[in-house]
């Protein structure tokens, strides 16, 4: 199936928020905490805002998931999931891993996404079946074959310390040749175009993973809960080049 119509629509709203992040730093007049202690300025519901009408003018009958105004159901069998502004932290400390994430999937999983980090003048996008581009020019993800060699990047080791998952991840973590800390939706988009090799990710949801699944998906890579089923709504998520995400699996569970 062609997905250009929705891609040029997810691309167009991704620039018109990613330009309302860059020219909103200088008017974050009001900065709320929500109920899981995280922060939202009014930056996330404007961005928010234009994306959702502009995809819902161009697909009425989509259903709508949207990290700060929840969902909008639709009859089409497809839904839209959307970060209006991925990385509300760094964003009001001035640190550029901020961005905006619109992915959109029916019950057989991820079907696009796009992800714009504005201040990095990176724009990463990939429909099913079409390939995965970063700036317009294809990407691929690494060849790395052994995690003695590989660089990763993981989510939630401090929050869930005490916790199974949060075992798992120090074991992988000390496995690996490398590892940083979060670094948003760049992380993701680090793994799409081979800069990293794996990422894990315990707390985020999935807003935050729909969007760079497609394009990790459409790079040559996989994607999984800890468990290594595939897919992004379950307990946790791995993103992996492929190469190594058998081996991740097994020692996340072994």
């Amino acid at each position: 199936m062609n997905f250009n119509r929705e891609l040029e629509a997810a691309v167009s709203a991704a620039k018109a928020a990613g330009a309302i992040q860059q020219n909103g730093r200088t008017r974050l007049l009001e900065i709320v905490r929500k109920d899981d202690e995280s922060p939202v300025t009014q930056i996330d519901r404007e961005c928010e805002a234009v994306i959702l009408d502009t995809l819902r003018k161009a697909f009425p009958s989509d259903s709508f998931l949207g990290e700060e105004n929840g969902s909008l159901e639709g009859s089409s069998g497809r839904r839209w999931i959307i970060d209006p502004l991925d990385g509300t932290r760094p964003y009001i400390r001035g640190i550029p891993t901020y961005s905006v994430l619109i992915g959109l999937e029916d019950e057989t999983g991820p079907l696009l996404g796009v992800v714009n980090l504005p201040d990095m003048n990176e724009l990463y996008q990939a429909a099913r079946g079409s390939g995965a581009f970063r700036n317009g020019e294809p990407i691929s993800v690494s060849h790395v074959s052994s995690l003695r060699d590989a660089m990763g990047t993981h989510l939630g080791l401090a929050e869930c310390a005490g916790k199974p998952s949060g075992h798992k991840l120090q074991k992988l973590c000390e496995r690996l040749d490398y590892n940083y800390g979060f670094m948003d939706a760049f992380s993701y988009a680090a793994v799409a175009c081979g800069r990293a090799d794996v990422s894990i990710g315990l707390i985020d949801k999935s807003w935050d993973r729909l969007a760079p699944a497609a394009i990790i998906l459409e790079a040559g890579g996989r994607v999984s809960d800890l468990a290594g089923t595939p897919g992004i709504h379950g307990d946790g998520v791995v993103f992996t080049n492929g190469k190594l995400h058998d081996e991740v699996i097994a020692v996340l569970n072994g």
